[in-house]
């Protein structure tokens, strides 16, 4: 882009709209699985597919850190013109994929029982969770693989591709869902095999164009070359984190839930998470627009725009967060109402559970878009400090603090205390941040 953006709303909305509808794509695509799930099996159900999710962040979390450091690689080598040499490093990162996901099968497969235990099922939802892993598992290569070829169809040049393919696989996995659960009555074990068939379809949708001779890159044959994976894996990091800390932080409230409310209760927060994960994405998704308007305002050294754009980021946040809000505090039930039935005897605690939860949101996503900010800044250690702190330390740290000092009822505030601590903190490294050392 060589015009320099303007800082019209118009110019705001045109990056932040597709970004935040990626985003919602992506959540919706476990969001609907949970409501058939719910709707098809029982709440029993629903939690125990909560329970299992972390094993898909960790799936991801491994996705993303092979993936991420080897389209960068990738690109520098065709940008520079060495096409052999990307397309080796290319066909090398799928290769070990194929490795790493049989490992991960394999074990799963062996273990799946002692896992949904690790990962807080108890009696009557082990059954349900390990069933659920167990399936998931025998597709790890798709999950991993799937997000990988995304990925580089982007350095290939066709990012149209990418959406149609994650568009696909959406599509499969509705379909198959409502098929498996609601007429041939396969419940949780159809719920993960529709899961898993849909990564599939995504993984050959991406592989007939790799193979088809349309692409720039090819697979080739190559030496396994340590090295490339010294500066793959760092690249990815960050990014791997992030998932990590999703999946730590449902392990963590299944793990309290189950000690102090029962298992019964692992139900709430399988709600909870689910809406949880779309306004997370929402957040995200606004951010991530604002990002390329901030790095290119910062390379032209107009702190004046940066600063518009972060307003404006901040605006839609606000907007955002009060509608949200707003919708869980005055209309709770028919939220609540998608994943649970309205007989259920935990619909009231549900109900009031979120009401307390979403308090969080508004919090959340300030941080979550000033995360997005320093980065764009190029303030990479500030971003990591401030998403990990939030994940691994200050989220977790207010759960456990909560659960210890009080009644089980009262851990659905611990995500506003370590929201509203997050915050905090993301304003000091703000105020921090000077723009006109930046911008000099």
């Amino acid at each position: 882009m060589n015009a320099t953006p303007s800082t019209s709303w118009k110019t705001f909305f045109h990056y932040v709209i597709p970004s935040v509808s990626a985003m919602v794509l992506f959540s919706a695509y476990t969001i609907i699985d949970g409501i058939f799930v719910a709707k098809g099996v029982g709440e029993t159900a629903l939690a125990s597919v909560n329970i299992a999710l972390p094993f898909v962040n960790i799936l991801s979390g491994t996705a993303i850190l092979l993936s991420m450091g080897t389209s960068t690689l990738v690109a520098f080598a065709l940008g520079n013109g060495q096409k052999e040499k990307a397309e080796k490093i290319f066909t090398q990162t799928v290769v070990v994929i194929l490795v790493v996901s049989g490992l991960i099968t394999l074990a799963v497969s062996l273990f799946s029982e002692p896992l949904g235990y690790l990962l807080g099922a108890g009696p009557h939802t082990i059954g349900y969770t390990s069933q659920y892993l167990h399936i998931l598992c025998l597709f790890s290569v798709c999950f991993i693989l799937s997000y990988c070829l995304e990925v580089m169809v982007k350095v290939d040049g066709a990012p149209q591709l990418a959406v149609i393919g994650v568009g696909i696989s959406f599509l499969i996995n509705v379909g198959l869902d409502y098929l498996f659960i609601f007429h041939f009555h396969w419940e949780v074990w159809g719920a993960a095999l529709a899961t898993g068939l849909a990564q599939l379809g995504s993984v050959l949708f991406f592989l007939i164009y790799f193979l088809s001779g349309k692409s720039t890159l090819r697979f080739r044959k190559f030496k396994f070359r340590l090295g490339d994976f010294r500066k793959i894996l760092p690249l990815g990091i960050a990014d791997c984190s992030i998932e990590l800390m999703l999946g730590f932080l449902t392990l963590l409230y299944n793990r309290v839930i189950l000690a102090m409310l029962g298992e019964s209760h692992l139900a709430i927060y399988a709600v909870i998470a689910y809406i949880s994960l779309l306004v997370s994405m929402v957040m995200q998704g606004i951010a991530q627009g604002m990002m390329p308007l901030v790095s290119l305002a910062l390379g032209r050294k107009n702190p004046d725009h940066i600063k518009i754009y972060l307003r404006q980021c901040m605006i839609m946040v606000l907007v955002v967060g009060v509608a949200v809000e707003a919708a869980c505090q005055l209309a709770p039930a028919p939220i609540v109402s998608l994943l649970l039935e309205g007989d259920s005897a935990l619909f009231g605690d549900t109900v009031s559970a979120l009401r307390q939860f979403a308090l969080s949101y508004l919090p959340a996503g300030i941080t979550i878009a000033l995360a997005g900010y320093f980065a764009a800044l190029g303030r990479a250690g500030s971003s990591a400090f401030l998403s990990l702190s939030r994940g691994f330390v200050l989220l977790p740290g207010a759960l456990l603090v909560v659960a210890f000092l009080s009644s089980g009822s009262a851990i659905w505030m611990a995500a506003l205390i370590g929201e509203i601590i997050s915050l905090i903190l993301a304003l000091i490294l703000l105020k921090k941040t000077s723009l006109s050392a930046l911008t000099r």
